[in-house]
Order: structure tokens, then C-alpha cells, then sequence
């Protein structure tokens, strides 16, 4: 960013989360940005992450409307403090993530009032299913958003045509993953590699055994019902690692049971030991119905796994090279899924080649990049922000 004063920086996110709090610590430490992130809620989605976070932020105070999570998939604090933080803080620009919350839509029309440009981070894309009447208010209200936007932050390359298609200047886009220290879980990985043997053990997985493991919060979603179905048309030596909790985790128990397989529940771990999960195991697998991301794959790949990923899971769309790092499936395709385990499990030699690979490919998703993306988009919307901010008029 040029040399000048400091850019004023409002950032407006749903919640503090493990990928994107090191990102903000980053950002928050150049000398050319002046950044305060404003969350909704400590979380929005009851998640119990536990997240250090080391840039200026606040918390906005306000209540939560009944039933939303039902319908949004996550919880719609009303949160009226986020007008008096833009207020106080008179930001040059906005960064605001996604359309879906009161403080997102609040910070948004404050911008549009005082004609301050805004930058959208979008995680959601165009290619999962949805019901009828999401798309429809997808379709009526996300275009003007996006048009109305002076640039849009991106977590991967499905988002980015979702946003080309609904009037995003492809220039002004740029990427800020959801991602991880890719080098520091490769190192930890690595200084990992002579306790495999006890990390298994652990865990219960024994020496002929082919560990495919999953990190994720066990709900209908993730589609592990699936992915046990087919670890179980694998057969032996497939023993599934369920590596979360959820409301699914006595469903998938008695299905387990049901189906007569070995699989290992770990219930929550914590965020910090999860790199000794991989370090224990021979494949990841992510077979989901519903995805726009999923960090996990960057962890996975990042210590060096075979990746095993359903088409609706948006990082298989970065991250995956079938045939160089894993397979594609299509989701709750439990054949396919079980055919590609089966393959994974009979050769170790290919699991090495294909995780390798994988570390190949994750390491231009790491913190620079994203960071780098986001303070080269401002710095456009700085010095050519009168060209593209939106009268409260325009359409």
C-alpha cells in the first residue's frame, strides 16, 4: 500500500474463527492499514472453537431472533451497536462478510448512506443445491449487493464465477481463503512422523490398518452416514475416523453398530492437537452435501494426505487434482466412494505419491497470499474508490 496515512478499516464478521483470526492479526500489523473487526457474536453457530485473537476487535452487543438459525443455517443477532461503531470509527472503507446477518445488511446500508465503499468477503457459491425459495431471495437481493460493491474477497475459485456471474468485476476480486498456517502444520507434521506408531495406538488404529480420517462436526450435512456406508462396502483394512461432535454422533454410532465396522469416534479435539489426528492417519476423506469450504482439507493436505472429496465441498475445487492428489466423487455416491477407498487402502505407495502432491498443491494457500490479496483490493478501492462507490440511489 502507498506511503500516507493509515487506511481506516472496518471489518464486519459473523464470529472470531481459528482460519480467519491470524489472517486479522497480520493485516492488523501493517503499518498502512488501521483495522478493527467488528463481530456479530462470539459465535453465531454454536461453535466451541477457542480463538486467540490478537487485532483490535469488538464484540457487538444486541439479541438474538428466534428460529433463524432454522432457516440461515446459522443465528441473526440483532445487532444495532454495529451503526455506532461505523459512526465512531468513520472507516475509509468497509470490509464485510457475506449479506446474511443484521450486521453484515446494517454495515452495508451505512455505507451505502454515506456513500463509503464496501468490500464483500463471500464464501457461498452457486454450485451446491438449494431450496426454491433461498434462490429465489439469492437471486432478487445478491446482485444488487454485489454490483453495488467496490470489490469482492473470495475463498476459492467456484465463489469467484458465482460472483463474476452475479456482477462482480472480475478485477476487482481477489482471494482471502479460509486457510491455515499451511507451513507450520507441514512442519508439525513432520517433527510428528516418529510417534505415528504411539498417535495410533492411541486412537486404536493398529498396524495393518488404513485410518481414512474425517474432521468435521457430525451433522446431516457432512454426509458421514455416506462415508461409513462406503468404508464399509471398502472393507477391511478402512477403519473411518470421525474426528468431532454433533447431533449425528448417536445416529452414526448405531450405524456403525448396523453395519458391523471398526470406526473411531474421537468426539471433539482440540483445534491445536489436530495436526497428531493427521499425523495418526492414511487418508482424509469429505464426502459432504453442503460445503462452501472446509478448512479441514487445507489441514489434510497440508500434512501431506490423499484427499477423497464430494463435488459440493468447495476447497476439492482448489485443492483436489484428481489423479494427482485424490478423488472427486460425486456426494452420497457410495459406490464411487467406496471404490476409491478401496484403492487408497490396497496401495500405500500411491497414498505417498498422492499426499506429496497434495503439499504441492496447499502451499500457495497459505496466510501471504490471502493477506497480500486483501491489502492489494483496498489499496485499489483507496485510489479509485470515487469511481465505483454507490450513490443510496443507485441501483
Amino acid at each position: 500500500m502507498e506511503a500516507g496515512p493509515a487506511l481506516k478499516v472496518v471489518a464486519v464478521f459473523p464470529e472470531p474463527t481459528p482460519y480467519r483470526a491470524p489472517l486479522f492479526d497480520l493485516i492488523a500489523a501493517r503499518p498502512g492499514v488501521d483495522l478493527l473487526v467488528a463481530y456479530a457474536a462470539r459465535t453465531v453457530a454454536g461453535r466451541t472453537w477457542e480463538v486467540a485473537i490478537r487485532h483490535p476487535h469488538a464484540f457487538l452487543g444486541g439479541f438474538a431472533l428466534p428460529g433463524a438459525r432454522r432457516l440461515l443455517r446459522h443465528d441473526y443477532p440483532i445487532t444495532p451497536g454495529i451503526l455506532r461503531v461505523l459512526e465512531r470509527r468513520r472507516p475509509d472503507v468497509a470490509v464485510v462478510s457475506g449479506w446474511s446477518t443484521f450486521a453484515a445488511q446494517a454495515a452495508i446500508a451505512w455505507c451505502r448512506a454515506r456513500r463509503v465503499p464496501y468490500v464483500l468477503v463471500v464464501e457461498s457459491h452457486d454450485h451446491d443445491p438449494r431450496r426454491a425459495w433461498r434462490r429465489a431471495v439469492k437471486s432478487a437481493v445478491v446482485p444488487r449487493v454485489v454490483r453495488n460493491a467496490a470489490g469482492v474477497l473470495v475463498t476459492g475459485s467456484l465463489v469467484r464465477a458465482s460472483m463474476v456471474a452475479r456482477g462482480a468485476r472480475p478485477d476487482r476480486i481477489e482471494t482471502f481463503a479460509n486457510t491455515i498456517d499451511v507451513e507450520g502444520f507441514a512442519e508439525r507434521a513432520d517433527r510428528l512422523a516418529g510417534r505415528r506408531p504411539e498417535l495410533r495406538g492411541s486412537l486404536g488404529i493398529e498396524e495393518g490398518d488404513v485410518a481414512v480420517v474425517c474432521v468435521a462436526r457430525l451433522v446431516e450435512e457432512k454426509a458421514l452416514d455416506a462415508l461409513l456406508r462406503a468404508a464399509a462396502a471398502a472393507g477391511p483394512p478402512v477403519v473411518p475416523v470421525l474426528v468431532g461432535d454433533g447431533p449425528e454422533r448417536a445416529r452414526l454410532e448405531a450405524l456403525a453398530a448396523e453395519l458391523g465396522s471398526r470406526v473411531v469416534f474421537t468426539g471433539a479435539v482440540a483445534w491445536e492437537r489436530i495436526v497428531e489426528i493427521y499425523a495418526a492417519s492414511d487418508v482424509f476423506a469429505l464426502v459432504s452435501r453442503h460445503e462452501p469450504w472446509g478448512v479441514a482439507v487445507n489441514e489434510a493436505a497440508a500434512c501431506g494426505l490423499p484427499l477423497v472429496l464430494s463435488d459440493h465441498v468447495g476447497a476439492a475445487h482448489d485443492l483436489l487434482r484428481p489423479g494427482e492428489n485424490g478423488v472427486l466423487v460425486p456426494p452420497d455416491d457410495v459406490a464411487a466412494t467406496a471404490a476409491a477407498l478401496r484403492e487408497l487402502a490396497a496401495d500405500r505407495s500411491l497414498r505417498l505419491r498422492l499426499g506429496a502432491r497434495s503439499r504441492q498443491i496447499v502451499a500457495g494457500w497459505g496466510y501471504a497470499s490471502s493477506v497480500r490479496g486483501f491489502v492489494q483490493l483496498l489499496d485499489a478501492v483507496c485510489r479509485h474508490g470515487d469511481e465505483h462507490r454507490a450513490s443510496p440511489s443507485s441501483p
